[in-house]
């Protein structure tokens, strides 16, 4: 069985989700960049310093989302988190180069850096390959940096538990009892097991919701809230039927749902914890279906449209 996971409180930086942290990043460097004008874009103008360094950064960060989206949740099934975030960093540098190569290109000339007759300057004359290489070599120590700075804060690790009024941490049975209350479903009990065994102890085994954030899942218990690395289908095949991705970013626990409630067009479950977490349309007569099979749920009715 695995070793816990290292979790933080809220998500990236404790602030935002990925997503938003990636645009926040994204403009907070082209502003500092274009105030500092490094050596890349010495001599441009403001407009062209902040042409040059939107394209650079946005294509850089756009890359690395793409890392995020499809090749980080393959690299966590079979390594060490640290690890896969390194080789997902390292892929993203990578595969950032050609189109790196590919812009300096087609640039004005004016944004060229002057060629210092360096080897790495001689090499990337050489062809096309040794251009993309020397970009890689050029780039990607720094672009890896960025990555890794980005991901830190799951590096540094927190976690969030419910506390009493008393302001104690509330208290559950040993992990080995919330194990063993595990409701049976298709999936094997030893995956299932495997995937709690990555949740912080002091946040027990009771999942209630978990919403993916690019590589990163926010998972809710009855004790608290963490962030871990996963993909959300992961944790939907290893929980089973105790629940369902409600959303393509969503999976709740049924037992977890106290109703469900409309805001316009938007459905949403309403969870004992409180979260309110929102339904596909496609899966809102799913939901809905459950309150049908558990006495543990009462049905909300709209007072405009009748039954939820």
């Amino acid at each position: 069985m695995k070793t816990n996971s290292p979790v933080i409180n809220g998500s990236v930086f404790s602030l935002w989700p990925l997503g938003r942290t990636l645009a926040i990043v994204g403009v907070s460097l082209v502003v500092l960049l274009v105030i500092v004008e490094p050596e890349a874009s010495l001599g441009l103008g403001v407009v062209e310093r902040t042409l040059f360094w939107t394209v650079n950064i946005g294509m850089a960060l756009s890359v690395f989302y793409a890392a995020s989206l499809f090749l980080l949740p393959r690299f966590l099934h079979h390594l060490p988190a640290w690890l896969a975030l390194l080789l997902a960093g390292i892929a993203g540098a990578a595969l950032l180069a050609p189109f790196a190569y590919l812009v300096e290109q087609v640039q004005p000339a004016s944004w060229h850096m002057p060629d210092d007759g360096d080897a790495l300057d001689r090499f990337k004359a050489l062809g096309t390959w040794q251009g993309v290489l020397a970009k890689f070599l050029e780039a990607g120590p720094q672009l890896l940096l960025l990555w890794m700075a980005i991901n830190l804060p799951f590096v540094y690790g927190r976690f969030a538990v419910k506390t009493s009024p008393d302001g104690s941490a509330q208290t559950q049975g040993t992990r080995e009892e919330d194990l063993r209350k595990d409701e049976a479903g298709s999936y094997a009990e030893e995956a299932r097991k495997d995937f709690l065994s990555e949740l912080p102890e002091a946040l027990g085994t009771n999942v209630l919701a978990i919403s993916s954030d690019l590589h990163y899942l926010h998972v809710h218990t009855d004790q608290g809230h963490c962030m871990i690395l996963g993909s959300l289908q992961r944790a939907n095949d290893a929980l089973g039927d105790t629940g369902m991705r409600v959303h393509r970013a969503h999976w709740v626990a049924r037992r977890a749902i106290v109703k469900i409630v409309k805001d316009g067009q938007q459905w949403s479950c309403l969870l004992t914890n409180g979260l309110k977490i929102p339904i596909s349309r496609r899966n809102k007569s799913t939901v809905a279906g459950w309150f049908g099979h558990s006495t543990k749920i009462t049905p909300v009715k709209d007072t405009k449209r009748g039954a939820a």
